[in-house]
Order: structure tokens, then sequence, then C-alpha cells
């Protein structure tokens, strides 16, 4: 067997495999013969059919399978013999399949990148240093008002912060356009849900009232159609609306199941709930400065499956369409996710080979106490913990970020290290904008 190995690129390999035409013709013959012993054929007693006959009757069958399992066979034997590992199912391409003469085909494949991280005194890291105040609490008091806010119909001209209930049409030069026209829309003003100039125009109207005016579109605008277009829309107002907030009180307290201490058991909770909160933040903006220089500091050639398996796994945790697979729609896909899905696979790549060269495993203590602390967040603590002890694939998940995390420490040690003053609100905005960890994604699913 005669075996030849091409670079096509980085990462894609073509094996090129020969098999002699004894060898394929040898594994037909005893297919053949075999298949004599127990094929039965009218006017023939088990096991005497004559060869010749089995040959004529099922000699294109069995060639076909003989030819499948000996390109799969051989295919071992010439990755085994050149030391390749394929990421994927490889491409079988036969070049050669005609009978009485040898097997020949080729098969295409990626292959893991080989690399030994390396820069790890260069990865700078500041890290935040940061307490919850008063002001902190105060603040988040004031957004739990927000979201217990009571809207109250009004007769006076509505103001900023005012909600205003309307319908409106939008025409450009007479003709009607795509999301120019709805009915009983809710509309906060000063909120930015819509145009600032839009909004601006309802500024001053009563319920009852009809205006019109015009609006031009920015030339940045998300639907190209009508970007810088100008556009006059006639509104009908239904209704003004004020925000009304609820009293911070002992009411208000035992509805977020504070049953002890009234307002100031409130302000505790909330306290508690924050300075965990914090912590978790300082040190995920910690990883991702010491994740973000791994990468800067190891640019590694990235096999074209994993990233393109990333993206599906990005898609489908936005519940984009998994089964739509027309070309516009894988288009927009890597549009939309490529760039964090090549990230993804570096950084994955990146952290278990020095997980495996400096010999880090999981600790198990950490994992169970990484799933105590998240667990303890849900009403049924013991019950998440039994749900992880028999889901073997949601467990290996959680050590995989522990394991993450075990070497993000080992990174920690070699990097340079500042701190810098920050403050709550600086930390947790970033924090908030990050995926779900495995925790609550596993439990989703």
């Amino acid at each position: 067997m005669q075996v030849s190995v091409e670079a096509l690129s980085d990462l894609e390999r073509r094996v090129t495999v020969q098999v002699p035409a004894e060898r394929l013709a040898k594994e037909i013959q005893d297919r053949l013969r075999s298949l004599s012993r127990q094929v039965k054929v009218d006017g023939f007693r088990p096991g005497k059919v004559p060869f010749k006959l089995v040959e004529r009757l099922y000699g294109e069958k069995v060639r076909y399978e003989a030819v499948g399992e000996l390109i799969e066979r051989s295919l071992h034997e010439a990755l085994t013999a050149e030391k390749l590992n394929p990421l994927g199912g490889p491409k079988i391409e036969p070049s050669n399949l005609e009978e009485g003469r040898g097997l020949e085909y080729s098969a295409t494949f990626e292959v893991m990148p080989e690399f030994d991280p390396t820069g790890f005194d260069g990865i700078r890291v500041e890290r935040p240093v940061a307490e919850v105040t008063e002001q902190d609490v105060e603040n988040m008091i004031q957004n739990l008002r927000q979201q217990r806010t009571i809207w109250s119909e009004v007769e006076r001209p509505a103001a900023e912060g005012d909600r205003v209930r309307i319908d409106f049409e939008g025409t450009i030069d007479g003709q009607g356009f795509t999301g120019g026209k709805s009915d009983n829309v809710s509309v906060i003003l000063g909120k930015g849900s819509m145009l600032k100039d839009f909004e601006n125009q309802l500024i001053g109207s009563n319920a009852g009232a009809a205006i019109e005016f015009d609006i031009t579109f920015p030339n940045d605008y998300h639907d190209k159609s009508v970007a810088d277009k100008t556009a006059r829309f006639q509104v009908k107002v239904h209704a003004v609306e004020e925000a009304v907030l609820p009293e911070v009180d002992e009411t208000f307290a035992e509805s977020f199941d504070v049953k002890e201490g009234g307002v100031e058991g409130l302000r505790r909770s909330l306290r508690e709930n924050m300075e965990r909160e914090l912590r978790d933040g300082i040190k995920a903006t910690v990883k991702r400065q010491v994740m973000q220089g791994l990468w800067d500091a190891n640019p590694i050639p990235l096999p074209k499956i994993l990233i393109e398996a990333e993206i599906e796994q990005l898609a489908r945790q936005l519940y984009f369409p998994a089964d739509a697979k027309d070309e516009k729609t894988q288009e927009l896909k890597a549009q939309l996710f490529e760039p964090e899905a090549r990230r993804r696979v570096a950084l994955g790549l990146l952290i278990s080979r020095l997980a495996a060269v400096q010999e880090i495993k999981p600790d198990e203590r950490r994992v169970w106490d990484y799933l105590e602390t998240a667990a303890s967040t849900y009403q049924e603590p013991a019950e998440v913990l039994r749900w992880y002890e028999k889901t073997p694939r949601a467990l290996d998940s959680v050590r995989a970020l522990v394991l993450e995390d075990q070497v993000v420490d080992w990174l920690l040690e070699r990097a340079q290290v500042a701190e810098k003053t920050s403050t709550f609100a600086e930390i947790m905005t970033p924090v908030k904008q990050q995926p779900a960890e495995p925790l609550e994604r596993e439990i989703a699913e």
C-alpha cells in the first residue's frame, strides 16, 4: 500500500492511498467464498452453489461492499502510519474504482494545530478595586422601584418620562414603507425606543390629539431602504400616562421576599447580593483580560470545522433558526457569530493545551463549591445539585469551567497585575453583557 500526504494549508491535509489490485481482489474473493457457503439459490443445496454463479449474481454488490470496507480499513492504517488524527470525518474522493485495477482514493481533512503557548509574563491585567456603597444600594432600590412602575393616565400634555399610547402611519413620497405603520404602541418618552426626533414631536401632546410631522431618518439607519429619507408621520394619541413608583416601605420589602427587618432588612439583603455580584464581577473582569492577553500573545491557526461548530452553538443559544440552511442564512450566521466563535475556539485550544502541558486537573472541591454557590440562588438548591449528579454532560461542563478558572489562576501568577480603583456600576455593566454561564444554560436547555 502506498501513502502520500499533502499539506493543503496550515491545518488541512490530503492523504492519497493506493491499494494494490491483489489486495482488493483477495478481499472480494474472500467475501464471495463466504457468501457461497451461506447463500440459497433454487436448484442447489446450501453450500453447493457454484462459485461462478455466486460471482455473477452478487459480484457487483460484494465489490461495492469490499471497496467501502477496504477504504475504511486502509485509511485507518494510513493515518496510524503517518500519525495523523483527523478532526471530523474525512472527505473521501475515489480516483480509481475500475474493475481489475487497484484501489486509489484521497481523504481530505483538518488536523489540530500544534503549538506551545507562550508570552505569559507579557499579559497585563488591571484588577478592579471597589466596594458596595450606600449610594449603590440606594440606586438598586430605585431600580427596583422602576421595575414595579404603575402607569396612570393623566389629563395634561405629555412630558419626558411619560408613556404615550399611539397609532402612527408614515409615508415616504406618499408611499407606505416596512415598519412605518403600527397601532396601539406604547412609547416612553426619552427612553430611546424610537427615533429621538419622533419622540420629541410627541412631547406636549394631549390624549385625543392628532398630529402630523416630518422625520428624516439618519443615513446610518439600520433599514437602508429608508436611511437618509424624509417620512411624513400621522399620529393619533390615545392616552398620556405618568409613572407612579411604589413607596419604599415594609410592603415593598415583603414583595421581594424579605420577611423580617422591613426596609432595613431589604437593604441588608441587597447589599449581600451586590457584594457577591461584585466579587464575581471583579473575577470576570480579571478573567476577560487574562484570556485576551493569552489570545493576543498566541496567534494560532484555527480549524474551520471547529469554528463552524461553534457558530452553530452560538446561533442555537440565541434561538437562531437551526434548520435554515440556505446561503443567505449561512452568510448571516457567519457575519453575526464568526468573530466570537473564532475567539472561543482559540481560547479553548489554548486553555486545553496549557492544562495538558502544566498537568492542571479540575479540582473536584472547587467544582462542587461552584455548584453549591450557584445552586443557592435557586428555590430548591438540593434539587439542582441532584440534577447535576445525574447529568454527566452538565457536570463535565462545570468541570471545564473550573479547569478554565484554574488555568487563569496559573496565568495570573505570571502576569503583570496592577490595581485600579473602580465602582460597582463600572464593573457590573460589562459583566451583564456576557453570555450565561453553564449552570444557567444547562438548566434552561
